[in-house]
């Protein structure tokens, strides 16, 4: 059982649940988000989930970098852990760049509706995707695509780009090149405030050293 805070939505605190039924009932709670930019290459990478993950059928879509629930009584930087479990790096929080809170809510399935206050960063990442050890099970690869691809996909210029992938295997990882299309993304991060969007714009601001309002 993992416990985490709950919120109204005025994001006030008003007690703590466990994770799984603050999902059930839809309950008010934080998350922690990052979207890794390699600033010298200009390249962007996106998570695939292992198999399994949820308690519904999920496909297996190129999500955001890092995500992951705050534990009760964690601060806002000690999201940070969620970059250590996820890709096995050693980041301080002092390093990500805090781009805006996003609250959202979505029914995924009759037991998972996500009532949540996102907390959202870019990670600037200088290395290559060989370099990033991938250290949580729940995490069965990377796809690593460049920035202007990345946002003529989401902004429906394109349906493909081409891509790199790691994927995890019994004996390691496995790279390998590819292509990643709009299918490969999650649909309501496409639509309603255009998440990828907005997120890969931000990545594309602060390359050319914008610091400030660089989500809204």
């Amino acid at each position: 059982m993992t416990l985490i805070d709950i919120f109204n939505d005025r994001y006030e605190p008003i007690g703590t649940e466990d994770k799984k039924t603050a999902h059930a009932k839809g309950l008010w709670h934080r998350t922690f988000s990052a979207l890794a930019v390699n600033p010298t290459t200009q390249r962007v990478l996106l998570q695939k989930k292992a198999p399994g993950r949820y308690s519904f059928n999920r496909p297996d879509y190129a999500d955001i970098t890092v995500g992951g629930h705050y534990h009760a009584g964690e601060t806002i930087p000690d999201g940070v852990r969620e970059i250590h479990e996820e890709l096995g790096l050693p980041v301080a929080y002092r390093d990500l760049h805090p781009i805006g809170l996003r609250q959202t809510a979505v029914t995924l399935a009759p037991d998972y509706v996500e009532r949540e206050f996102q907390h959202w960063h870019l990670l600037p990442l200088d290395v290559g995707l060989d370099e990033i050890p991938l250290a949580d099970a729940e995490v069965s690869g990377l796809v690593d695509i460049a920035l202007h691809d990345a946002i003529a996909l989401a902004d429906g210029d394109i349906d493909a780009v081409p891509a790199r992938y790691a994927t995890r295997t019994d004996t390691g990882l496995d790279y390998s090149d590819g292509t990643l299309a709009t299918a490969d993304l999650v649909p309501n991060y496409l639509t309603l405030d255009q998440l990828y969007l907005r997120l890969f714009i931000a990545a594309r601001r602060f390359c050319t050293g914008q610091r400030r309002n660089l989500f809204w």
